[in-house]
């Protein structure tokens, strides 16, 4: 049934989707100067920001002289080339003038990812799986200068998984939490569809050989499960069946919020987290995430002080405007040929699978695009250049 769904709407794109594209055609250009930081960018692909600039060019957001934005050159981070090289263009070279300067000509930044680089995963003939040095990456002192200025000048910046994770230093990533009322817990989670290192070979190889050290050489999962690592390099492991009900979490979002951005109650969420503490009453927690955890499970986790329900979004919209999304957002393997399909919301179920509880699509169109398009929209009223759109 699935597969003659998507047969048909392929038909129909083929052959009547001018309604479709006409109305986007002629929806009004909205100019909005977004900063996307992204420093891990291995090819062309983009996926780390790929979500983001789906919906800037679905929406008609384009840049102050009108031109839309380029996935593959507007971005400040790592620039992927051929033969193993690469370039980078970021803050670090700027001085303090420059960076206010970039501050004041955005009306948001989106870091969507300063993890970076690894050598493994740059140099051909390594195996990804494994971990390495870092070629290029982490939360620098420029990137906190900007975030300062951004801040200062009533500006939104939005952060999210991984924002002062490995290889950000120290002292940056304290900054990082005093400016903003949060902390990290140095604890990131993900679910896993296997834990049969023979029959899933995505599973991460440098947690199974941490685990493996630690555990006198075991590595006795072959459930789904979720995997909780720590910055410290330890490891734990819920299996299904025993320290969990279920192998997915699931994201609960505030009525309030819902209201606000037309985002489900709840959802499912199978990929990467980090485990946040709120330390500021001017934040709010719109969103938690929930563990399907058994009682053992339960133990296992307070044993290590990993909270058994945390934040999955918190906000600031008092005094200055802030985003953190404790998971991994904005890395979607979003279609970009629907983009400009205006009206394509209404066919989202054809756009991912149902029964496929790993497809990150869903999140990307059931929860992640109207968010965004609600952040969006808020940003652009606020902006100079509202309802000074132009239709062609």
């Amino acid at each position: 049934m699935k597969s003659r769904l998507i047969l048909l709407f392929i038909i129909l794109f083929l052959a009547t989707p001018l309604w479709m594209r006409i109305g986007w055609e002629f929806s009004p250009l909205k100019k909005l100067n977004v900063l996307i930081v992204d420093k891990t960018v291995l090819d062309a692909n983009s996926y780390k920001h790929r979500s983001i600039n789906w919906i800037l060019d679905h929406e008609k957001y384009t840049k102050s002289d009108g031109s839309s934005y380029d996935i593959n050159k507007d971005y400040f981070g790592f620039f992927p080339a051929s033969d193993e090289k690469y370039a980078i263009r970021d803050f670090d070279k700027m001085n303090e003038p420059e960076v206010d300067s970039t501050a004041a000509a955005n009306e948001l930044a989106y870091f969507a990812d300063t993890y970076g680089v690894l050598g493994n995963e740059w140099y051909r003939h390594r195996d990804r799986n494994e971990n390495s040095g870092s070629i290029y990456g982490g939360l620098s002192e420029k990137d906190l200068l900007l975030m300062s200025k951004l801040k200062d000048k009533g500006k939104l910046l939005i952060a999210e998984f991984n924002t002062i994770g490995f290889p950000t230093p120290v002292d940056m990533r304290l900054r990082f939490e005093k400016m903003f009322g949060i902390n990290w817990t140095g604890w990131m989670i993900r679910s896993i569809a296997s834990l049969d290192t023979v029959n899933n070979p995505d599973l991460p190889k440098w947690i199974v050989k941490t685990y493996k050290q630690d555990n006198n050489g075991r590595w006795p999962f072959t459930n789904p499960g979720i995997l909780c690592v720590h910055e410290s390099g330890k490891v734990l492991v819920l299996e299904e069946g025993k320290e969990l009900k279920d192998w997915i979490p699931t994201i609960f979002t505030r009525r309030s919020f819902q209201d606000e951005t037309g985002v489900p109650e709840k959802l499912i969420y199978p990929y990467w987290m980090d485990v946040w503490i709120n330390k500021n009453d001017s934040n709010e927690v719109v969103a938690n995430y929930s563990l399907p955890l058994t009682k053992s499970g339960e133990m296992l986790l307070a044993k290590n002080q990993i909270p058994l329900n945390f934040p999955a979004i918190i906000r600031r919209s008092n005094g200055f405007r802030f985003y953190y999304f404790c998971g991994d957002f904005a890395d979607n393997p979003t279609k970009f040929r629907f983009a400009q399909l205006a009206g394509v919301t209404g066919l989202k179920f054809l756009l991912y699978n149902a029964v496929d509880r790993t497809d990150r699509n869903r999140f990307f169109w059931e929860y992640y695009l109207p968010l965004m398009d609600a952040i969006l929209k808020d940003a652009y009223r606020r902006s100079p250049n509202y309802e000074t759109g132009t239709i062609f």
